[in-house]
């Protein structure tokens, strides 16, 4: 069988959508040696492994008319390369090939039901690509429950085509300390305390503001010493995040480190003392399993999929709610006892999720849905 893959989140960084390829890619070349499989993708892609000889790089043009092409050069594509199956990594399917079995990886719909987070750009394009996957997929992969229902609801698609696979953390961040790693990125990034750790995006859906004023809270009633760490780029929308900060005088408390290579952030998680996530919505939230893994505490919110993913093993919270995030901060910042506990129910919850399991389930999936479609 010759299946197709979209690969092109993995022309930037990989973050999100691009960490989903790289993992699902690498694993589950491990369990197939058999069938042919294709990347395909608009621009130049770095991969940190080497594919093996039934795997492959097409691409279908240029950066510039990206969208374009995948809409009509990339369906040529397609035939000529004789794919069967095309999963679509983030949903986008491409169009006018109804002889190939289309599989749509849902990671979330939250432009669909909280608009205002988004550019208009982003939304045009985000429902146009949406119902064309409504219209043209065989199978859905979501990535919680709580992202099936939003597409059982928003797509009004049949429960029997969608199926929940959870996804994973990488496992370089584990429970293990490089001591001599973690010195040098503490250096390079002017750590020189004990900290709360926030990775994401700097955007308003990861609700950093209020994050960040619930910590100043806990700076103003004096019962905290640690500082804040946000690791993660810029996205849109964030001049208030940065604002604040500056004319609330928080800058020598509140360190934005920017993008950080995935070696450096299993560092930064290694040392830090809290994990702090309160998105205000995610598909899956691989943060919080990420923190977890490394055996950090973490504070993550009461909504959308991240209860999912925490169990039991989290302080849950009303991400709208300043005062509930701080109190969550002062209980685990006060307590070692707390910490240890849930360092311990964190590496034990987070060991019910992997890469490994998440490639084979996403691997029988994609051949199952080609066996009912051919």
């Amino acid at each position: 069988m010759r299946i197709g893959i979209d690969a092109s989140a993995l022309v930037k960084e990989a973050a999100g959508i691009g960490q989903w390829i790289l993992q699902v890619t690498q694993n589950m070349m491990e369990l197939d040696s058999e069938n042919e499989y294709f990347l395909f993708t608009y621009d130049e892609i770095r991969l940190p492994f080497e594919l093996k000889d039934n795997w492959e790089i097409v691409s279908y043009g240029g950066k510039k008319n990206r969208q374009i092409n995948f809409l009509t050069t990339l369906p040529l594509i397609l035939r000529e390369y004789k794919i069967e199956v095309f999963l679509g990594t983030r949903h986008y399917l491409p169009p006018f090939n109804r002889k190939i079995t289309y599989v749509a990886m849902v990671h979330d719909l939250i432009p669909l039901y909280m608009p205002e987070l988004f550019t208009r750009e982003h939304k045009q394009r985000f429902r146009f690509f949406t119902e064309l996957c409504r219209r043209q997929a065989d199978a859905v992969i979501a990535a919680s429950n709580a992202t099936k229902k939003d597409i059982l609801k928003y797509m009004k698609l049949p429960e029997e085509k969608v199926k929940v696979i959870y996804e994973g953390a990488n496992p370089m961040y584990n429970a293990e300390r490089d001591e001599d790693g973690i010195r040098k990125t503490m250096d390079k990034y002017h750590i020189d305390t004990e900290y709360i750790l926030c990775l994401s995006t700097v955007e308003p859906r990861k609700n950093m503001l209020r994050t960040i004023q619930a910590y100043e809270q806990c700076l103003l009633e004096k019962k905290i010493t640690q500082k804040m760490v946000i690791v993660g780029g810029s996205g849109w929308k964030n001049g208030p995040i940065y604002d604040y900060v500056q004319e609330k005088k928080l800058s020598d408390h509140v360190i934005f480190t920017g993008y950080v290579e995935n070696e450096e952030v299993k560092h930064i998680y290694a040392n830090a003392t809290l994990f702090a996530y309160a998105s205000l919505c995610e598909g899956f939230g691989i943060p919080v399993l990420e923190a977890m893994q490394s055996g950090v505490p973490v504070i993550t919110s009461n909504v959308s999929s991240m209860p999912e993913v925490a169990g039991s093993a989290c302080e849950m919270v009303d991400p709208y709610s300043v005062c509930e995030i701080k109190e969550a901060m002062l209980r685990v910042l006060s307590s070692k006892e707390r910490q240890e506990s849930m360092r311990r129910l964190g590496l034990e919850q987070a060991a019910q999720f992997s890469w490994k399991k998440c490639a084979r389930e996403v691997w029988q999936y994609m051949l199952q849905a080609a066996e009912k479609t051919h």
